[in-house]
Parts: C-alpha cells; sequence; structure tokens
C-alpha cells in the first residue's frame, strides 16, 4: 500500500492475496468441506472438496476475489484462456496481465532529483472504467480478515 505505483509489487501483492486459500484450505480443509459451496460450470450446487473449489467459493461470494484471482493468474500466465461456457465472472475480469498497468507515468526535468520520476497507481483496466489496484487488494484483505474473524481461524 505504500508504493501504489509499483506493478511488480502489485502482481506479488495479487498472487498473496488469491494463494492465500491455498494455505487457509491445507489449514482447516474439514471445516471448510462442511461448511461452504460453490456452483460449477454445469450450475450445479457442490460442497467444496479441493482448494480450487475454496477459491471457486470464495470467488462466487466475493466478486473483488474473484478479480484478484484474475490479476494473479494473468500476471503469472501472461494469457488467460476464456472462461468455460455457463460461467459467469464479475465485470472486469481481466484477460490478460496487460489489463493491470501503471497510469500516470511521468518524467520531472532535472533527473538528479530524487524524484526525477513520477509514477501513478496501478490499475486494472475494465470496461466500465478502471479500477484502483489498491483500493481492490485492501478490498480483498478485509475479505480475508472477515473470513478469518467469522470463521473464528
Amino acid at each position: 500500500m505504500a508504493d501504489t505505483g509499483d506493478l511488480r509489487k502489485a502482481w506479488h501483492c495479487a498472487g498473496s492475496l488469491f494463494h492465500l486459500h491455498d494455505w487457509v484450505y491445507a489449514a482447516h480443509k474439514a471445516s471448510i468441506d462442511a461448511k461452504y459451496k460453490f456452483v460449477d460450470d454445469n450450475g450445479q450446487t457442490q460442497s467444496v472438496s479441493c482448494a480450487a473449489h475454496f477459491a471457486n467459493s470464495l470467488g462466487q461470494k466475493y466478486p473483488d476475489f474473484q478479480l484478484m484471482r484474475g490479476i494473479a493468474n494473468s500476471s503469472k500466465h501472461f494469457v488467460l484462456r476464456p472462461a468455460p461456457a455457463g460461467r459467469v465472472n464479475p465485470p472486469g475480469m481481466p484477460t490478460h496481465a496487460a489489463n493491470t498497468y501503471i497510469s500516470g507515468i511521468t518524467f520531472q526535468p532535472g533527473v538528479s532529483q530524487a524524484n526525477a520520476f513520477q509514477t501513478g497507481d496501478v490499475k486494472l483496466q475494465r470496461d466500465a472504467g478502471d479500477a484502483e489496484f489498491a483500493a481492490l487488494a485492501q478490498t480483498v484483505l478485509d475479505m480475508w480478515n472477515q473470513v478469518f474473524n467469522d470463521e473464528g481461524w
């Protein structure tokens, strides 16, 4: 949050916020399997039985988590495959690493100055208007804190 213009840090943050589901699932598998559900690609409600299902469950309940998943996966794989027919992603779901970018990079005269290069903020490109990555990351962090609180973890 202290460096909202660093794309590398944003991608690392996205990976951490998304892949936390792997760690949480491993630590709390029994309670997650008993409680969490998701809708599969055929429209059927299923109980969670693996980490990927847990991520699906979270993504269906919290659209910003699903967006973070897309940012994390696009930063790793560059281009994402289209979602299977019937799967509904939140508006603005990234499909390519280039959908996450830095806005407003400028050069200031006087290259010897400490602030000669000013960066903008990392944003997620969306049809309905670009979203600030830092705000999205805070929302997903808040989601995790709420899940931990609700579950008593």
